[in-house]
Protein backbone atom coordinates (compact mmCIF):
# COMPACT_ATOMS: atom_id res chain seq x y z
CA UNK A 1 0.00 0.00 0.00
CA UNK A 2 2.97 2.06 -0.01
CA UNK A 3 3.34 2.59 -3.37
CA UNK A 4 0.29 4.95 -4.12
CA UNK A 5 0.84 5.14 -7.92
CA UNK A 6 -0.51 1.79 -8.47
CA UNK A 7 -2.99 1.66 -5.98
CA UNK A 8 -6.52 2.04 -7.69
CA UNK A 9 -7.96 5.71 -8.13
CA UNK A 10 -11.61 6.44 -7.78
CA UNK A 11 -11.57 10.04 -5.78
CA UNK A 12 -12.81 12.28 -8.94
CA UNK A 13 -11.12 15.29 -9.88
CA UNK A 14 -14.98 17.05 -8.73
CA UNK A 15 -14.97 15.24 -5.47
CA UNK A 16 -11.48 16.48 -4.50
CA UNK A 17 -12.35 19.96 -5.17
CA UNK A 18 -15.14 19.68 -3.37
CA UNK A 19 -13.23 18.42 -0.29
CA UNK A 20 -10.34 21.14 -0.80
CA UNK A 21 -13.42 23.46 -0.43
CA UNK A 22 -15.31 21.66 2.56
CA UNK A 23 -12.60 20.99 4.05
CA UNK A 24 -10.64 24.65 4.33
CA UNK A 25 -14.13 26.14 5.33
CA UNK A 26 -14.53 23.77 8.44
CA UNK A 27 -10.75 24.44 8.76
CA UNK A 28 -11.28 27.32 10.47
CA UNK A 29 -13.99 26.48 12.73
CA UNK A 30 -13.40 26.02 16.23
CA UNK A 31 -14.57 23.42 18.55
CA UNK A 32 -17.07 23.82 21.49
CA UNK A 33 -15.46 24.58 24.90
CA UNK A 34 -17.52 22.48 27.48
CA UNK A 35 -17.85 24.22 30.94
CA UNK A 36 -20.22 22.19 33.32
CA UNK A 37 -21.23 24.22 36.44
CA UNK A 38 -23.93 22.96 39.28
CA UNK A 39 -25.07 19.68 37.38
CA UNK A 40 -27.58 17.67 38.99
CA UNK A 41 -26.10 14.90 40.41
CA UNK A 42 -28.52 12.31 38.85
CA UNK A 43 -27.46 9.27 37.12
CA UNK A 44 -27.45 9.52 33.27
CA UNK A 45 -28.62 6.65 31.63
CA UNK A 46 -27.75 5.59 28.36
CA UNK A 47 -29.66 3.22 26.01
CA UNK A 48 -28.12 0.95 22.60
CA UNK A 49 -30.58 0.27 20.37
CA UNK A 50 -29.77 -1.47 16.84
CA UNK A 51 -26.17 -1.14 17.03
CA UNK A 52 -24.05 -4.53 16.73
CA UNK A 53 -22.70 -5.67 20.23
CA UNK A 54 -18.52 -4.98 19.30
CA UNK A 55 -19.38 -1.55 18.04
CA UNK A 56 -21.69 -1.34 21.27
CA UNK A 57 -18.95 -2.21 23.56
CA UNK A 58 -16.32 0.06 21.88
CA UNK A 59 -18.77 3.18 22.17
CA UNK A 60 -19.45 2.54 25.65
CA UNK A 61 -15.89 2.23 26.97
CA UNK A 62 -15.18 5.47 25.53
CA UNK A 63 -17.95 7.07 26.67
CA UNK A 64 -16.92 5.35 30.13
CA UNK A 65 -13.79 7.01 29.93
CA UNK A 66 -15.67 10.56 29.25
CA UNK A 67 -17.58 10.26 31.99
CA UNK A 68 -14.81 9.33 34.54
CA UNK A 69 -13.01 12.47 33.06
CA UNK A 70 -15.93 14.94 33.67
CA UNK A 71 -17.43 12.99 36.82
CA UNK A 72 -20.50 12.25 35.47
CA UNK A 73 -22.25 8.80 36.56
CA UNK A 74 -23.72 7.00 34.39
CA UNK A 75 -24.62 3.55 33.50
CA UNK A 76 -25.79 1.77 30.02
CA UNK A 77 -28.25 -0.28 28.87
CA UNK A 78 -29.43 -2.13 25.90
CA UNK A 79 -33.41 -2.14 24.50
CA UNK A 80 -34.26 -4.74 22.21
CA UNK A 81 -33.11 -4.60 18.37
CA UNK A 82 -35.46 -6.75 17.04
CA UNK A 83 -38.40 -4.92 17.59
CA UNK A 84 -39.07 -1.25 16.75
CA UNK A 85 -39.23 0.70 20.27
CA UNK A 86 -42.67 1.87 20.20
CA UNK A 87 -43.42 -2.06 20.40
CA UNK A 88 -41.40 -2.30 23.62
CA UNK A 89 -41.54 -1.78 27.11
CA UNK A 90 -38.53 1.07 27.52
CA UNK A 91 -37.39 0.53 31.22
CA UNK A 92 -35.67 2.23 32.54
CA UNK A 93 -36.41 5.16 30.47
CA UNK A 94 -33.13 6.70 28.84
CA UNK A 95 -31.51 9.80 28.52
CA UNK A 96 -30.23 9.04 25.44
CA UNK A 97 -30.43 6.60 23.21
CA UNK A 98 -27.54 5.63 20.87
CA UNK A 99 -29.05 4.08 17.36
CA UNK A 100 -27.84 3.84 13.70
CA UNK A 101 -29.94 5.68 10.80
CA UNK A 102 -32.43 4.44 9.27
CA UNK A 103 -35.76 3.10 11.19
CA UNK A 104 -34.12 2.97 13.96
CA UNK A 105 -33.28 6.22 14.35
CA UNK A 106 -36.83 7.73 13.49
CA UNK A 107 -37.91 5.10 16.15
CA UNK A 108 -35.74 6.85 18.48
CA UNK A 109 -36.56 10.42 17.36
CA UNK A 110 -40.49 9.43 17.87
CA UNK A 111 -39.85 8.54 21.68
CA UNK A 112 -38.51 11.64 22.18
CA UNK A 113 -40.61 14.23 23.75
CA UNK A 114 -40.34 17.95 22.68
CA UNK A 115 -38.59 19.03 25.69
CA UNK A 116 -35.58 17.01 25.37
CA UNK A 117 -34.01 18.25 22.29
CA UNK A 118 -31.06 20.26 22.81
CA UNK A 119 -30.30 23.78 20.89
CA UNK A 120 -28.38 23.58 17.79
CA UNK A 121 -25.18 24.76 19.46
CA UNK A 122 -22.84 21.84 19.27
CA UNK A 123 -21.76 20.48 15.89
CA UNK A 124 -18.76 22.80 15.27
CA UNK A 125 -15.58 21.74 13.15
CA UNK A 126 -18.09 19.14 11.79
CA UNK A 127 -17.86 18.49 7.77
CA UNK A 128 -20.51 19.60 5.56
CA UNK A 129 -22.23 16.03 5.38
CA UNK A 130 -22.49 15.45 8.60
CA UNK A 131 -23.40 18.68 9.42
CA UNK A 132 -26.36 18.06 6.78
CA UNK A 133 -27.38 14.48 8.57
CA UNK A 134 -28.26 16.38 11.95
CA UNK A 135 -31.70 15.85 12.65
CA UNK A 136 -33.94 19.21 13.26
CA UNK A 137 -37.02 19.87 15.10
CA UNK A 138 -38.25 23.24 15.36
CA UNK A 139 -34.79 24.16 14.90
CA UNK A 140 -33.49 21.81 18.07
CA UNK A 141 -31.24 18.90 17.51
CA UNK A 142 -33.62 16.19 17.64
CA UNK A 143 -30.73 12.82 16.48
CA UNK A 144 -26.65 14.00 16.64
CA UNK A 145 -23.98 12.54 14.04
CA UNK A 146 -21.12 11.00 15.95
CA UNK A 147 -19.50 8.60 13.76
CA UNK A 148 -20.04 6.88 10.39
CA UNK A 149 -19.32 4.11 8.28
CA UNK A 150 -19.64 3.02 4.34
CA UNK A 151 -19.38 0.17 2.09
CA UNK A 152 -16.93 -0.72 0.16
CA UNK A 153 -14.87 -2.87 -1.84
CA UNK A 154 -11.59 -4.32 -1.32
CA UNK A 155 -8.91 -4.73 -4.10
CA UNK A 156 -6.05 -7.06 -3.19
CA UNK A 157 -2.85 -4.73 -3.99
CA UNK A 158 -0.24 -7.04 -5.19
CA UNK A 159 -2.89 -8.33 -7.56
CA UNK A 160 -4.16 -5.06 -8.83
CA UNK A 161 -0.07 -4.13 -9.60
CA UNK A 162 0.38 -7.22 -11.53
CA UNK A 163 -3.03 -6.47 -13.84
CA UNK A 164 -2.15 -3.83 -15.87
CA UNK A 165 -5.39 -2.25 -15.15
CA UNK A 166 -4.58 2.12 -14.46
CA UNK A 167 -7.48 2.25 -12.42
CA UNK A 168 -10.65 1.12 -10.93
CA UNK A 169 -13.56 4.00 -11.43
CA UNK A 170 -16.66 2.04 -12.55
CA UNK A 171 -18.10 -1.39 -12.50
CA UNK A 172 -16.83 -2.35 -16.33
CA UNK A 173 -13.49 -2.04 -14.47
CA UNK A 174 -14.18 -4.62 -12.01
CA UNK A 175 -15.04 -6.82 -14.22
CA UNK A 176 -12.08 -6.23 -16.47
CA UNK A 177 -9.91 -6.94 -13.47
CA UNK A 178 -12.20 -10.02 -12.08
CA UNK A 179 -11.44 -11.49 -15.83
CA UNK A 180 -8.13 -10.95 -15.28
CA UNK A 181 -7.93 -12.86 -12.26
CA UNK A 182 -10.03 -15.81 -12.98
CA UNK A 183 -7.27 -17.12 -15.11
CA UNK A 184 -6.05 -17.93 -11.55
CA UNK A 185 -8.26 -17.70 -8.97
CA UNK A 186 -11.24 -20.32 -8.94
CA UNK A 187 -13.56 -17.49 -7.58
CA UNK A 188 -12.19 -14.09 -7.57
CA UNK A 189 -15.21 -12.11 -5.57
CA UNK A 190 -16.34 -12.70 -2.31
CA UNK A 191 -19.36 -11.18 -0.56
CA UNK A 192 -21.12 -12.40 2.31
CA UNK A 193 -24.60 -13.25 0.36
CA UNK A 194 -26.13 -15.54 3.03
CA UNK A 195 -26.66 -12.26 5.58
CA UNK A 196 -29.64 -10.82 4.22
CA UNK A 197 -28.93 -7.58 5.88
CA UNK A 198 -25.34 -7.18 3.78
CA UNK A 199 -26.92 -8.40 1.21
CA UNK A 200 -29.60 -6.25 0.96
CA UNK A 201 -27.38 -3.20 1.17
CA UNK A 202 -24.88 -4.23 -0.92
CA UNK A 203 -27.71 -4.71 -3.57
CA UNK A 204 -28.99 -1.06 -2.59
CA UNK A 205 -25.55 0.50 -3.07
CA UNK A 206 -25.16 -0.95 -6.24
CA UNK A 207 -28.08 0.51 -7.54
CA UNK A 208 -27.29 3.93 -5.94
CA UNK A 209 -23.94 3.49 -8.27
CA UNK A 210 -25.15 2.26 -11.13
CA UNK A 211 -28.63 3.74 -11.83
CA UNK A 212 -28.48 6.95 -9.02
CA UNK A 213 -30.10 7.42 -5.49
CA UNK A 214 -33.27 7.56 -7.04
CA UNK A 215 -33.62 3.97 -7.48
CA UNK A 216 -31.97 3.43 -4.10
CA UNK A 217 -35.12 5.14 -2.99
CA UNK A 218 -37.40 3.41 -4.97
CA UNK A 219 -36.46 0.54 -3.87
CA UNK A 220 -37.07 1.74 -0.37
CA UNK A 221 -40.39 2.90 -1.27
CA UNK A 222 -41.44 -0.73 -2.23
CA UNK A 223 -39.88 -2.23 1.00
CA UNK A 224 -42.19 0.40 3.00
CA UNK A 225 -45.37 -0.64 1.09
CA UNK A 226 -45.32 -4.36 0.02
CA UNK A 227 -45.58 -6.10 3.00
CA UNK A 228 -45.38 -9.66 1.84
CA UNK A 229 -41.61 -10.79 1.43
CA UNK A 230 -42.25 -12.47 -2.58
CA UNK A 231 -43.81 -9.83 -4.24
CA UNK A 232 -41.40 -7.39 -2.05
CA UNK A 233 -38.81 -9.47 -4.45
CA UNK A 234 -41.11 -9.84 -7.32
CA UNK A 235 -41.69 -5.57 -7.11
CA UNK A 236 -37.63 -4.93 -6.66
CA UNK A 237 -36.00 -7.17 -9.58
CA UNK A 238 -39.00 -8.53 -12.08
CA UNK A 239 -40.72 -5.72 -13.68
CA UNK A 240 -39.72 -2.96 -16.26
CA UNK A 241 -38.65 -0.63 -13.95
CA UNK A 242 -37.79 -2.44 -10.84
CA UNK A 243 -34.90 -0.88 -8.90
CA UNK A 244 -32.80 -3.70 -8.51
CA UNK A 245 -33.07 -5.05 -11.71
CA UNK A 246 -29.43 -3.73 -12.89
CA UNK A 247 -27.98 -5.18 -9.39
CA UNK A 248 -29.40 -8.57 -9.82
CA UNK A 249 -28.17 -8.52 -13.67
CA UNK A 250 -24.77 -7.48 -12.88
CA UNK A 251 -24.35 -10.22 -10.16
CA UNK A 252 -26.24 -12.62 -12.28
CA UNK A 253 -23.23 -12.44 -14.99
CA UNK A 254 -21.02 -12.37 -12.24
CA UNK A 255 -22.37 -15.93 -11.06
CA UNK A 256 -22.49 -17.18 -14.60
CA UNK A 257 -18.80 -16.16 -15.70
CA UNK A 258 -17.55 -18.02 -12.43
CA UNK A 259 -16.73 -14.81 -10.29
CA UNK A 260 -18.66 -16.46 -7.44
CA UNK A 261 -18.17 -19.04 -5.82
CA UNK A 262 -21.53 -21.61 -5.75
CA UNK A 263 -21.99 -20.92 -2.05
CA UNK A 264 -21.37 -17.24 -1.82
CA UNK A 265 -25.64 -16.99 -1.03
CA UNK A 266 -25.15 -18.97 2.31
CA UNK A 267 -21.33 -16.99 2.93
CA UNK A 268 -21.43 -15.27 6.04
CA UNK A 269 -18.86 -13.04 7.40
CA UNK A 270 -16.40 -15.32 8.25
CA UNK A 271 -16.01 -17.37 5.12
CA UNK A 272 -15.29 -14.13 3.36
CA UNK A 273 -12.46 -13.37 5.90
CA UNK A 274 -11.45 -17.21 4.97
CA UNK A 275 -11.76 -16.67 1.38
CA UNK A 276 -9.48 -14.06 1.70
CA UNK A 277 -7.08 -15.30 4.20
CA UNK A 278 -6.45 -18.23 1.80
CA UNK A 279 -5.73 -15.67 -1.17
CA UNK A 280 -8.68 -17.44 -3.12
CA UNK A 281 -10.12 -14.26 -3.91
CA UNK A 282 -8.92 -10.59 -5.09
CA UNK A 283 -12.36 -8.65 -4.22
CA UNK A 284 -14.25 -8.66 -1.09
CA UNK A 285 -17.01 -6.69 -0.46
CA UNK A 286 -17.70 -5.58 3.10
CA UNK A 287 -18.80 -2.88 5.15
CA UNK A 288 -16.03 -0.27 7.14
CA UNK A 289 -17.75 -2.40 10.40
CA UNK A 290 -16.86 -5.74 8.65
CA UNK A 291 -13.29 -4.72 7.31
CA UNK A 292 -12.15 -3.91 11.39
CA UNK A 293 -12.99 -7.45 12.45
CA UNK A 294 -10.58 -8.87 9.75
CA UNK A 295 -7.18 -9.78 10.69
CA UNK A 296 -4.80 -7.01 10.50
CA UNK A 297 -2.28 -9.37 8.41
CA UNK A 298 -5.32 -10.78 5.86
CA UNK A 299 -7.10 -7.10 5.31
CA UNK A 300 -3.62 -5.28 4.92
CA UNK A 301 -3.41 -6.70 1.46
CA UNK A 302 -5.98 -5.24 0.34
CA UNK A 303 -6.78 -1.31 -0.26
CA UNK A 304 -9.85 0.04 -0.06
CA UNK A 305 -12.17 1.91 -2.42
CA UNK A 306 -15.98 2.94 -2.50
CA UNK A 307 -18.65 1.51 -4.90
CA UNK A 308 -17.51 2.96 -8.23
CA UNK A 309 -19.29 4.60 -10.75
CA UNK A 310 -20.21 6.50 -13.95
CA UNK A 311 -22.15 8.66 -13.12
CA UNK A 312 -20.82 12.28 -12.37
CA UNK A 313 -19.13 12.71 -8.83
CA UNK A 314 -21.96 15.25 -7.84
CA UNK A 315 -24.90 12.93 -8.21
CA UNK A 316 -23.36 10.28 -5.49
CA UNK A 317 -24.61 9.14 -2.35
CA UNK A 318 -22.65 6.84 -0.91
CA UNK A 319 -24.10 4.09 1.41
CA UNK A 320 -22.93 4.00 5.11
CA UNK A 321 -24.15 3.96 8.37
CA UNK A 322 -24.75 6.72 10.47
CA UNK A 323 -24.31 6.60 14.22
CA UNK A 324 -26.90 9.06 16.57
CA UNK A 325 -27.24 10.38 20.17
CA UNK A 326 -30.72 10.67 20.44
CA UNK A 327 -31.61 12.56 23.72
CA UNK A 328 -34.70 11.34 25.44
CA UNK A 329 -34.61 13.81 28.46
CA UNK A 330 -33.99 17.06 29.42
CA UNK A 331 -31.37 16.24 31.74
CA UNK A 332 -27.91 18.65 31.66
CA UNK A 333 -25.25 16.00 32.12
CA UNK A 334 -26.83 14.11 28.86
CA UNK A 335 -26.58 17.48 26.94
CA UNK A 336 -22.76 17.61 28.64
CA UNK A 337 -22.12 14.12 27.44
CA UNK A 338 -23.42 14.54 24.31
CA UNK A 339 -21.35 17.59 23.54
CA UNK A 340 -18.21 15.79 24.44
CA UNK A 341 -18.90 13.38 21.39
CA UNK A 342 -18.13 15.64 19.29
CA UNK A 343 -15.32 17.12 20.34
CA UNK A 344 -11.66 16.35 19.11
CA UNK A 345 -10.24 14.01 21.82
CA UNK A 346 -13.64 12.04 22.03
CA UNK A 347 -14.42 11.68 18.38
CA UNK A 348 -10.14 10.80 18.05
CA UNK A 349 -10.79 8.22 21.04
CA UNK A 350 -13.98 6.96 19.35
CA UNK A 351 -12.21 6.53 15.76
CA UNK A 352 -9.72 4.74 17.09
CA UNK A 353 -12.22 2.36 19.24
CA UNK A 354 -14.14 1.57 16.72
CA UNK A 355 -11.98 2.11 13.53
CA UNK A 356 -15.27 4.35 11.78
CA UNK A 357 -14.92 7.63 10.57
CA UNK A 358 -15.10 10.91 12.73
CA UNK A 359 -17.72 13.65 11.64
CA UNK A 360 -15.24 16.51 12.64
CA UNK A 361 -13.07 17.04 10.07
CA UNK A 362 -9.63 18.06 11.71
CA UNK A 363 -9.39 15.30 14.08
CA UNK A 364 -6.81 12.47 13.61
CA UNK A 365 -8.35 8.99 12.55
CA UNK A 366 -6.31 6.02 13.34
CA UNK A 367 -5.46 5.04 10.23
CA UNK A 368 -5.68 5.40 6.15
CA UNK A 369 -9.52 3.64 6.23
CA UNK A 370 -10.92 6.15 8.94
CA UNK A 371 -9.29 8.89 6.92
CA UNK A 372 -10.63 7.99 3.77
CA UNK A 373 -14.05 7.14 4.97
CA UNK A 374 -14.44 10.36 6.03
CA UNK A 375 -13.00 12.39 2.67
CA UNK A 376 -15.31 10.36 0.56
CA UNK A 377 -18.33 11.07 2.57
CA UNK A 378 -17.35 14.63 3.21
CA UNK A 379 -17.41 14.94 -0.68
CA UNK A 380 -21.18 13.96 -1.15
CA UNK A 381 -24.37 14.21 0.89
CA UNK A 382 -25.19 12.80 4.05
CA UNK A 383 -25.06 8.76 3.58
CA UNK A 384 -27.94 6.58 2.95
CA UNK A 385 -28.82 3.75 5.12
CA UNK A 386 -28.48 0.70 3.37
CA UNK A 387 -31.77 -0.82 2.51
CA UNK A 388 -31.71 -3.49 5.71
CA UNK A 389 -31.69 -0.41 7.52
CA UNK A 390 -34.43 2.10 6.41
CA UNK A 391 -36.99 0.30 7.20
CA UNK A 392 -38.33 -2.01 10.08
CA UNK A 393 -38.97 -5.66 8.67
CA UNK A 394 -38.48 -8.84 10.65
CA UNK A 395 -35.34 -10.62 11.00
CA UNK A 396 -37.54 -13.73 8.97
CA UNK A 397 -38.93 -11.72 6.65
CA UNK A 398 -35.71 -9.83 5.42
CA UNK A 399 -34.24 -13.74 5.14
CA UNK A 400 -36.98 -14.55 2.45
CA UNK A 401 -36.90 -11.21 0.28
CA UNK A 402 -32.68 -11.67 0.35
CA UNK A 403 -33.39 -15.71 -0.67
CA UNK A 404 -35.87 -14.80 -3.47
CA UNK A 405 -33.29 -12.49 -5.02
CA UNK A 406 -30.88 -14.46 -4.37
CA UNK A 407 -32.38 -17.14 -6.23
CA UNK A 408 -33.00 -14.88 -9.70
CA UNK A 409 -29.17 -14.50 -9.77
CA UNK A 410 -28.00 -18.48 -9.78
CA UNK A 411 -31.21 -19.05 -12.17
CA UNK A 412 -29.33 -19.89 -15.48
CA UNK A 413 -32.20 -18.48 -17.67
Amino acid sequence: MKNKKNQPKVLSSKIKKTLIGVLAVIAAASLTVIVIKNLPSREVTIAFYHIDEQERKEINEVITQIAQNHKIAFKSIEYKSDAPLSKQPLRPKADIIFTTSGYSLESAIEEAPKNALLLEDIPQGMTSSMRSAIRTTDGKIAALPFLSSHLELNIELSEFKSSNIGAINTWNDVEKFLRAQKRQKDYPVALAGGDADFFLDFLGAMAESIDGVDSYNSAVKILKETSNPVKAATKLCDEPDSPLATSVKQLKSWYKLGFLHPGTFSFQKNDVEAFASSRLSSVLALSLENHRKFAQKTISRFSTIYFPSALPANSRIFTGKIYYAVPQTKSEKAKALLNFLVTESAQEDLCRATGLAPVLAQCRTPDKQSYEARYWIAATASPLAGLSNEVYISKEKKATIAAEIASRIKNKD
